[in-house]
């Protein structure tokens, strides 16, 4: 019996037949990657996705729309908070890529801290989906999609560094500005919401290490969970 079976059980009181339910969703394999921002979820998902031919859902482009705001005060918005991500549209479109379909999923432009209104990117369902964000596995909604939950954990110095590398080097972000969000979000957030959804995770691997050895470890651990599942 699947996660999702599971969910099913629990939703409906008994199983759901699996013809009605997910006759796509059986032939897609739902990863959900957590860890601390700069853990190294987006690097690894994305090669993995790209090896795998999988695609990779990155939590960062479903925050919520803040576009009626200056830029000022979008950049103090707290975006590590459960409410910044609009889960119900990330819901709706894990929903529709384990039924093989497509979805127009949103672009998002970090060095302006808002959601680009007049373009969407295309994505067709591939036998792979990776879910990855600080809080994947805090979200009751997500969780019963994942079939693979893995947490990515690292000390917060390594994960600072290559943070600031990022926002630095990729979304125009200066360091004064860099250091404050991570003393005044970043860290109470992980601490507050992260920390206690690791307990979901169905294994844990260390992120602390070179990225290519994490990336290595992650690509094992589906792959040997995808053949398990595939057995079954």
């Amino acid at each position: 019996m699947t996660k999702r079976d599971v969910w099913a059980e629990e939703k409906t009181g008994s199983m759901a037949d699996p013809e009605d339910m997910h006759s796509v969703t059986r032939n897609v394999f739902v990863v959900g990657l957590a860890g601390p921002s700069g853990s190294g979820k987006s690097t690894v998902a994305r090669h993995i996705g790209s090896r795998l031919n999988g695609h990779v859902m990155s939590m960062e482009t479903y925050a919520v729309s803040m576009n009626h705001l200056k830029f000022d005060e979008r950049a103090k918005q707290d975006y590590d908070d459960p409410a910044a991500t609009d889960v119900a549209l990330l819901d709706s479109h894990i929903r529709r890529l384990v039924s093989g379909l497509e979805i127009e999923a949103p672009i998002y432009d970090f060095g302006q801290h808002l959601r680009v209104a007049d373009r969407t990117q295309r994505v067709a369902a591939k036998p792979l989906l990776i879910v990855e964000g600080i809080l994947a596995l805090h979200y009751l909604e997500l969780r019963p999609h994942f079939d693979f939950a893995i947490y990515l954990d690292a000390p917060e110095n390594v994960c600072f560094h290559r943070r600031k590398v990022r926002d630095i080097t990729e979304r125009q972000r200066e360091m004064k500005f860099v250091l404050w969000q991570w003393e005044n979000k970043v860290l109470p957030a992980a601490r507050k919401y992260l920390l206690p959804a690791r307990r979901y995770a169905d294994v844990t691997i260390d992120a602390s290490q070179e990225l290519a050895k994490v990336e290595s470890a992650v690509e094992e651990a589906i792959a040997q969970k995808r053949a398990l599942a595939a057995r079954r």
